[in-house]
């Protein structure tokens, strides 16, 4: 071979040297941007915030050794939605990101937010794994623009204590809002015969509690008009009405709750495994035993419990459409990733084999066997039947001045009076 010959082939060798190099280097390269905020979605303590996101990371990492997933920490979730929404105006959201359940319908209305629905498709993933109620969150006028990560059902805590003294039974799975009305009478008395009330059938069951428990919808599917002054939402209210007036005027307290002299108390998830001083840590602060119900209703397997969804979603305007999409299947749908999840933070996994799997169940018989109890096929009906909101774009604000105008005026007892009025206000809000 000649010397030329030689050199030509040195020559090729070390070009198809570099360019393997140059490659392999971009593809080292490829870089992920996540965003997140510090702490717990639900306002509960949460010291384990960045465990379960960093191990999917590192698992996604190690199935992808191109890619490299960057986040910025220690942004508060009170902090959150400004810094996204400066990201965004500057055209550096991140590629992938939490999103608060406040700002997801403006979000996805701005077209901020990349449609799932292809890539869903493409990547032959089954919307069923997930509960409705949780999938529906991050669904938009028939889109989907986001994906589940972390839910929050609101579920009845029960003083079977106090129930049992009465002589009455903890209710069974499909309750009625009749039954819950007529415990909470005959268990309201004054017990010392000192001629005050000190007994109280519930604390912190309010109006959107009873619409749901009436099977109520607000707003028609399009966000264009109230439903608020029909017969059934003033029975609903009138219900509140009801339930109020059996304390004598008097406002029952978290501190009455946390003695063990209420029977019934909305609860959500997250704070039942938080524990902290109430409505938190009452196991701790409570010497009752106490039980979890669904949220009671008018009819069997009513969708009657509220549900708060933590969602992850992909900017729009992301050039790895397919590697942001399969570190959202890591975060949302890989079930290492989600049985994690659910045993290092608060809230529950929105994958149904999640909440099914043996570890759920020995997590919750835990509880057992101290004083408190829920039943895993109690949490899965709750979050089975959970109420799916409204998805329009003013729906949070417009609900945020519903439950002001409301609240007020049930507190003046002039909710019959008033409920014209608030309508019409609602109303010119949504136009």
């Amino acid at each position: 071979m000649t010397k030329t010959k030689k050199l030509l082939l040195a020559l090729i060798g070390c070009s198809l040297l570099l360019i393997g190099l140059f490659i392999g280097r971009a593809q080292r390269e490829i870089t992920l941007t996540l965003g997140m905020f510090t702490g717990s979605n639900w306002d509960v303590y949460n010291a384990e915030s960045y465990k379960v996101i960093d191990d999917a990371i590192a698992k996604f990492e190690k199935a992808h050794p191109n890619v490299t997933i960057e986040y910025k920490s220690g942004i508060l979730k009170q902090d959150y939605s400004a810094w996204l929404a400066s990201d965004i105006a500057d055209g550096e959201q991140p590629d992938v990101f939490m999103v608060l359940s406040e700002d997801f319908n403006r979000l996805s209305s701005l077209g901020a937010l990349l449609p799932l629905d292809d890539l869903i498709g493409e990547n032959e993933i089954s919307t069923d794994i997930f509960y409705e109620s949780a999938l529906s969150s991050g669904s938009y006028q028939s889109t989907q623009y986001a994906l589940p990560y972390e839910i929050n059902p609101t579920m009845m805590c029960v003083n079977r204590d106090l129930l049992e003294r009465e002589g009455i039974a903890v209710p069974e799975g499909n309750w009625t809002i009749e039954q819950f009305y007529q415990i909470c009478a005959q268990v309201t008395k004054d017990t010392n015969g000192d001629g005050t009330i000190d007994q109280y059938g519930s604390y912190g069951f309010e109006w959107q509690d009873a619409v749901n428990g009436y099977g109520i919808r607000l707003f028609d599917d399009e966000g264009a008009t109230s439903n608020l002054n029909r017969s059934d939402v003033r029975e609903a209210l009138s219900y509140i009405q009801k339930l109020k007036d059996l304390n004598g005027g008097y406002q029952v307290s978290s501190e009455d709750f946390d003695k063990g002299n209420v029977a019934f108390c909305p609860l959500t998830f997250a704070q039942y495994r938080t524990y902290q001083p109430y409505p938190y840590r009452v196991s701790k602060y409570s010497t009752f035993k106490w039980s979890c119900l669904a949220m009671p209703g008018t009819t069997d397997n009513q969708k009657t419990s509220q549900i708060a969804t933590s969602l992850i979603a992909i900017n729009s305007k992301t050039t790895q459409r397919q590697l942001a999409f399969e570190f959202l299947e890591t975060l949302t749908i890989d079930q290492e990733i989600q049985q994690e999840l659910f045993e290092n933070s608060q809230g529950a996994s929105a994958l149904k084999s999640v909440m099914a799997s043996d570890s759920t169940k020995a997590l919750l018989d835990q509880d057992a066997l101290n004083n408190y109890s829920l039943k895993q096929d109690v949490l899965d009906a709750i979050m089975e039947n959970a109420v799916i909101e409204p998805k329009f774009k003013k729906y949070n604000n417009v609900i945020e001045r519903c439950d002001y105008l409301i609240t007020n005026a049930l507190n003046e007892n002039k909710i019959d009076d008033q409920l014209v009025d608030i309508e019409r206000e609602i109303d010119n809000q949504l136009k």
